[in-house]
């Protein structure tokens, strides 16, 4: 190893240490959210938070589940009962319950800092 490999060696190491706070602000952790539409709304309740949520629809209610991350309809007051049968949710696949008018998503979003500060 030569002399000038050693210094394009120390080189690159030192651009890789300088560049890490960087690159790890660039991988921001992702916020996932549920958002339950509904004939009356719209309501977002944070994944992170365990919980029942009800939506009220055209013919009757819709019972979501959020737990361990993940969202699934838990009861439903359709004859069919099919979204309750579809099992959790996954991102970009929604859970709908047709006859009620009633769907529930589960969406994730970068969490974002300040990249700016302008007058």
């Amino acid at each position: 190893m030569t002399r000038g490999d050693r210094a394009i060696i120390v080189t690159v190491l030192a651009a890789a240490l300088l560049m890490a706070p960087q690159a790890g602000a660039l991988l921001a952790p992702e916020v996932g959210s549920v958002v339950l539409r509904g004939p009356r709304g719209v309501t977002e309740v944070d994944l992170s938070v365990p919980g029942r949520y009800m939506v009220e629809g055209r013919v009757g209610r819709v019972v979501f589940e959020v737990s361990d991350g993940a969202l699934r309809a838990v009861e439903s007051d359709c004859p069919d009962q099919i979204c309750v049968h579809s099992g959790a949710a996954a991102t970009g696949r929604p859970v709908i319950c047709a006859p009620n008018g009633v769907s529930a998503a589960v969406v994730f979003a970068r969490e974002e800092g300040l990249d700016a500060i302008s007058r």
